[in-house]
């Protein structure tokens, strides 16, 4: 990964942490909660949920939900990232594209 990219997502990386602990100390924003809560019962029903984290070492067809150990047509990585932080960063967007977006400005 080259460090642009890695820059790149600091912002995703810090607003999923961020909003994470608003919800903890109960400062939440409750609308961006139900949106937050959606993205965690897609992520549960994914099957490249691994724990608290998209397998990254694991492939999976979106339109079939197949999971592969290798990498194959149509197949999509798991992303690897810890799944509590990312479902609540508003920039961040689902590998498989099952969710993500929802906040964008239109």
């Amino acid at each position: 990964m080259n460090i642009r990219k890695i820059f790149g997502k600091r912002n995703e990386i810090i607003g999923g942490h961020f909003n994470e602990l608003r919800a903890k100390i109960g400062m939440a924003n409750q609308d961006e909660e139900a949106i937050f809560s959606l993205r965690e019962e897609i992520c549960n029903a994914c099957p490249l949920k691994n724990g608290n984290n998209c397998n990254a070492m694991k492939w999976m067809n979106p339109e079939t939900l197949e999971v592969a150990d290798a990498p194959k047509d149509h197949f999509i990585r798991g992303c690897g990232c810890r799944l509590s932080a990312k479902q609540r960063s508003k920039l961040s967007l689902c590998p498989a594209g099952f969710w993500g977006g929802e906040f964008d400005r239109k």
